[in-house]
């Protein structure tokens, strides 16, 4: 999803879909691009030229926006100061790093922003049903503080929650690097 804590949180959200053992590729080698589902189809622009795609709202430079609009409205001076004390400065791991301090607008902005999280998931959830969710990259480093309120935003936006089995919701251990070992790995395949 972004790289570690200390780099730039990229604009970027990739999926993988392995059904028995084998990457699904699509009929024409775009399957995995979730990052471009539209959310919000009058949300923020996308690089790719569209708004309102899901990677804008939940990738790690999502997680930056949403601060820097709680910022521009006079909330979230922790996270402010921690980045140089301007608002075009925050960072997601700013952010991440104010929450797990325990402040109340960062623990605010990461309940918003697991809310687009779990928008995205199960939405993936109601089309494909999968066993497994793996969020890697620099937001594998907050996973202390985004899985419960990922997990609870999850049921509230699944299609019939207490009629199946949730797929399990994992961190990658690998955080930043995670994509690149993946894609090593891929070659064994």
């Amino acid at each position: 999803m972004c790289h570690a804590a200390g780099a730039a949180y990229d604009i970027v959200i990739r999926g993988g879909l392995i059904v028995d053992g084998a990457i699904v590729r699509g009929a024409n080698g775009f399957a995995g691009e979730v990052g471009h589902m539209i959310v919000d189809p009058n949300g923020p622009m996308c690089p790719c030229g569209r708004r309102g795609c899901w990677e804008r709202y939940a990738s790690g430079s999502g997680l930056a926006w949403l601060a820097r609009e709680a910022a521009i409205e006079g909330r979230a001076a922790n996270i402010v100061e921690r980045a140089g004390g301007h608002p075009d400065g925050i960072r997601g791991e700013h952010v991440q790093l104010a929450a797990v301090d325990g402040d109340t607008d960062a623990l605010a902005i990461i309940d918003t922003f697991a809310d687009w999280v779990a928008i995205g998931l199960s939405s993936l959830t109601n089309a494909l049903d999968p066993a497994l969710f793996v969020i890697g990259g620099g937001l594998a480093t907050a996973a202390d503080v985004l899985r419960e309120p990922i997990v609870r935003r999850f049921s509230e936006h699944l299609y019939a929650p207490a009629l199946r089995p949730h797929p399990q919701l994992r961190f990658a251990e690998h955080h930043h690097l995670a994509g690149a070992v993946g894609a090593a790995l891929l070659a064994e395949l």
